[in-house]
């Protein structure tokens, strides 16, 4: 597998109003933290219910941009911001280009410090910066790529270290760990220095003597770490952890709030480089936390049983997918500052005289998360914050719900007329509600958007069915095959793949060809340009001819792919494969044409077939390789179903919701240029000038992604991805404008099939045993 980072990461292992509402979180009151308006915390967030109930909430956090200094820039390539509230009570923030500035009125005004220790490090890359209450420094840092590239590629990374003290006083640290670099420094309330090692140890420091000590070791990695009076707050990947500094012992004393940050976010905590998850201080009080997530602003008191919501997420930047977290502070009269990693920062100020919950609302609902939609979400409140969007997901992560419990709620509540407005239809029986009219015609609406707004129409025609328009795509991913220019410009269907797989065997007796050793892997990279020929759109009954052309093809691919290595290399394969989806936890699999054109430029693989979802770090990977690699070609990837593309985001409108003014405004804004020419891993957009956004690099220079990985044979590769050139973004092009077919199946189908299929391909049942089985199967949920 390989590692995509920024060109200086390439080597690492590791302003206007907007109306805020909330809701309230988990409460029994036990603890006391059911008030507000003590004159100490903030009031409540009320509960969406009492509106519902003819009481008319009042109450809510409005966000205030708190404007930076002018030279603060924001680093694209790299993380570069710290904020800390001084023990003064000033705030300070640090960034890498600008230095260090202070605020003595809460970010009315800046005032620079002179950092010269800073300027030597201007050019390298700074993995963390901590500040101390006293206003000392420390940091992981490594010099200058041009200096070090070549030996960060062969011998690995080697950060460097360094505290200063308040008054600019430098000093080089090591790491008390060993081999185990360190992964954060973060300083107590006292400004005394921790380190955190990668291998879990924490460490307290004393960087003038020289000397460390251990006090605990965690699970995992810490992400972000805050102090209180009585405690260190671990925030890590495998959990919390609390540390009574006092006492000089690890205790459970946050056991609440351990499982609703898990629960919540469990699973992203440590995923990002350079931001934070959550983000966490002390409050008003020493046993009174706040922390901030997606989800909103929460307050907690420790050792307490309940966990309040003092902000809704959905209604600020939190809940913007785009803002990633730096840091916060708690400031005077019960306000709140965010920093986020794209030089923003807010203040949250309480109004008690606005209504809670505005009095617009409209609903989306999809059955998973996607990530376009709550970037539309974010962004539409901004512009309407007089609206209340409520994004409803089916499965949250750790519900425990399966797929068909959440569909059945759904039906049930848009049988009783209490749907949502919109629905993602992705996953969900899409041909069923539109057979029952459960969607609206958006014929008209479509035709409407024009201009700047106007959609690829091909697309847009492609989405209809018997002359309607139940749905349009947010998004589209178009599927790909890579490789030589031979091999690729013959293959015009499933069957000219497989006789192109099996001449490439001919010519390669040994080794990798697709690199789709795992039955499974294979089976549903092939059904992504296949699997919407498998059933009658209408009826939903199987199509045995097409199924049986699957399997058979697939099998030839499978048998070819196989015969050409080992036993050993298969099984290896097979079981990096299965790990890989049990650790990664995905609900979608996802086959991408730039990983396989990696692969075949480090000689892995001969010719690999997937999707490209976007432009930067995906689509310029493959044209980087067709402008660097001898014979290397991409073309469109016909299967079963030619000139494919595959609509992600599939928004209907609910006919409940025909006479709502504000459904349509919304639906309408999901296709403007505001939303679409932001670039999101969900696909390409459908506005056809935010797809032409595309070929202009967004960055002053040319720097751009850098990839370096090793093969099997330890063998280093490294590639610095360029923008795309003119020639490949235009012929890109030309495939979208001569898409003309959905690629997207019944899912219940395909997983059917994925499970069936595997022993066709293995020759433990042949391909009519294996159809027959998956009729028979199919039959029994298409009778439901």
């Amino acid at each position: 597998m390989r590692k995509k980072c920024g060109r200086l990461l390439a080597c690492l292992l590791i302003g206007a109003m907007l109306l805020l509402q909330g809701c309230k979180g988990r409460e029994d009151g036990s603890d006391g933290q059911t008030g507000g308006g003590d004159g100490n915390s903030p009031a409540p967030a009320a509960s969406a219910e009492s509106e519902s109930n003819g009481e008319k909430s009042m109450g809510r956090y409005l966000e205030e941009e708190i404007t930076l200094p002018e030279d603060m820039t924001y680093g694209s390539s790299h993380p570069t911001l710290c904020l800390q509230k001084l023990e003064t009570g000033e705030l300070a923030l640090l960034e890498q280009t600008a230095g260090m500035y202070v605020s003595a009125d809460n970010g009315e005004s800046w005032t620079w410090k002179e950092t010269p220790w800073l300027g030597e490090l201007r050019e390298a890359y700074i993995s963390h910066m901590a500040i101390a209450p006293d206003g000392s420094v420390a940091l992981i840092y490594s010099p200058p790529a041009d200096e070090t590239e070549t030996e960060a590629v062969e011998g690995g990374y080697h950060p460097e270290y360094l505290y200063v003290d308040p008054k600019g006083n430098t000093t080089a640290l090591e790491s008390p760990d060993g081999n185990n670099n360190i992964h954060q420094f973060w300083f107590g309330k006292d400004s005394r220095l921790y380190a955190y090692a990668l291998g879990g140890r924490v460490f307290e420091m004393d960087p003038t003597g020289g000397t460390a000590r251990q006090i605990f070791e965690m699970e995992g990695v810490s992400d972000y770490v805050c102090f209180t009076d009585p405690y260190m707050i671990d925030i890590g990947s495998r959990g919390l952890l609390f540390y009574d500094m006092e006492n000089e012992m690890v205790t459970d004393v946050g056991r609440v709030l351990q499982d609703f940050i898990m629960d919540n976010v469990g699973d992203e905590i440590g995923a990002n480089s350079g931001s934070y998850t959550v983000v966490m201080t002390e409050g008003e009080e020493a046993d009174v936390v706040y922390f901030a997530f997606s989800g909103g602003l929460y307050r907690h008191v420790m050792g307490g049983t309940a966990v309040e919501q003092v902000m809704e997420g959905s209604l600020s930047s939190l809940g913007d997918p785009k803002m990633s977290l730096a840091g916060m502070a708690v400031l005077p009269d019960n306000e709140f500052a965010i920093l986020y990693t794209n030089g923003k920062m807010y203040r949250y100020v309480y109004h008690p005289d606005i209504p809670t919950i505005p009095d617009q609302q409209v609903s989306i609902y999809s059955l998973t998360e996607n990530y376009a939609v709550r970037q539309a979400v974010s962004l539409f409140q901004k512009q309407h914050p007089e609206a209340y969007v409520r994004y409803e997901i089916g499965l949250n992560t750790g519900s425990g719900m399966t797929s068909e419990d959440a569909i059945k709620n759904l039906n049930t509540r848009i049988m009783s007329g209490s749907g949502p407005d919109l629905l993602v239809l992705d996953g969900l029986p899409r041909y069923s509600y539109e057979e029952k009219g459960v969607l609206l015609d958006l014929t008209e609406i479509a035709g409407s958007l024009s201009g700047e707004e106007a959609l690829f129409p091909n697309l847009v025609e492609a989405c209809k069915e018997n002359g309607k328009l139940y749905y349009l795509p947010l998004r589209f991913r178009m599927p790909l095959v890579v490789g030589d220019q031979k091999s690729i410009g013959s293959i015009t269907d499933l069957k000219s793949l497989a006789d192109a797989v099996e001449a490439l065997r001919g010519e390669y007796p040994e080794g990798a060809l697709t690199g789709l050793a795992a039955e499974e892997k294979l089976l549903r990279t092939l059904g992504i340009t296949c699997s919407g020929t498998w059933t009658d759109p209408k009826t939903g009954a199987i199509d045995q001819e097409k199924l049986k052309e699957f399997l058979t093809q697939a099998k030839r691919i499978y048998e070819a792919e196989v015969s050409g290595i080992t036993e050993e290399e298969r099984t290896e394969y097979k079981t990096w494969y299965d790990n890989s989806i049990n650790w990664s936890g995905a609900m979608e699999y996802f086959a991408t044409a730039d990983s396989a054109g990696v692969n075949i430029a480090m000689g892995e693989q001969k010719i690999g077939m997937g999707i490209t979802f976007m432009m930067d770090g995906d689509f310029n990977t493959i044209s980087t390789l067709a402008n660097q690699e001898e014979n290397f070609g991409f073309g469109a990837w016909q299967g079963q179903i030619r000139n494919g593309f595959i609509p992600k985001g599939m928004v209907g409108i609910l006919a409940g919701s025909k006479d709502s003014e504000l459904a349509w405004t919304f639906f309408r804004f999901l296709f403007g240029r505001e939303l679409q020419d932001i670039e999101v891993s969900t696909g390409l957009p459908m506005n056809m000038a935010s797809f032409e956004t595309l070929k202009e690099n967004p960055r002053e220079d040319d720097m751009g992604i850098s990839i370096s990985s090793s093969g099997a044979d330890g063998k280093s590769f490294g590639l610095d991805i360029r923008w795309v050139t003119e020639e490949h973004f235009t012929e890109l092009k030309r495939m979208v404008e001569s898409a003309s077919a959905v690629c997207a199946g019944d899912a219940v189908i395909e997983e059917v099939v994925y499970e069936v299929g595997q022993r066709a391909l293995t020759g433990s049942s042949s391909v009519d045993d294996a159809v027959a089985e998956i009729v028979k199967k199919a039959a029994i949920y298409l009778a439901e």
